[in-house]
């Protein structure tokens, strides 16, 4: 079995799942929806950013890998709560995920949040407020098998 030529990104895909979830809105084509894959546009006020960061050592032995994702959330002005709500939902949604198939395809094995929760961040130059929640995956990577 071969990879898919163009598969979606680990970010692509955690935002996909944040929709199917019912936490916020993932739309591709970063028209519309709430979510968003790497960076933040000015608005809407109330956003989420989806990143992959370095996990563990990756084992060439093993058919899996250990990423973290990272989300970040973005309240609107004058509204802390809003945004510690938000953030609160995508811990919940995610923490202790497992098993499941990510909307590309990836399968995973577990989804664990790194902190007991969304930690507060500060606001940003605009005075919103931002929360991260971060969570260390286990997935199996298309294309990587056992090489035992």
């Amino acid at each position: 079995m071969t990879a898919p030529e163009n598969p979606p990104s680990l970010s692509e895909e955690f935002a996909e799942l944040l929709d199917e979830l019912g936490v916020a809105t993932y739309d591709p084509a970063g028209v519309g929806g709430n979510v968003f894959v790497l960076g933040l546009p000015a608005d809407p006020d109330l956003a989420v950013r989806v990143a992959t960061y370095a996990g563990v050592e990756s084992d060439s032995k093993h058919g899996y890998d250990e990423p973290n994702v990272q989300v970040w959330v973005r309240g609107p002005r004058g509204n802390p709560v809003a945004a510690e709500r938000l953030a609160q939902r995508v811990y919940l949604a995610c923490h202790g995920l497992r098993p499941r198939t990510l909307p590309g395809g990836t399968p995973v094995l577990s989804c664990i949040g790194n902190q007991a929760g969304p930690i507060y961040v500060g606001p940003d130059e605009h005075g919103r407020h931002e929360l991260s929640v971060n969570f260390r995956v286990e997935l199996r990577r298309r294309g990587l098998r056992n090489r035992t």
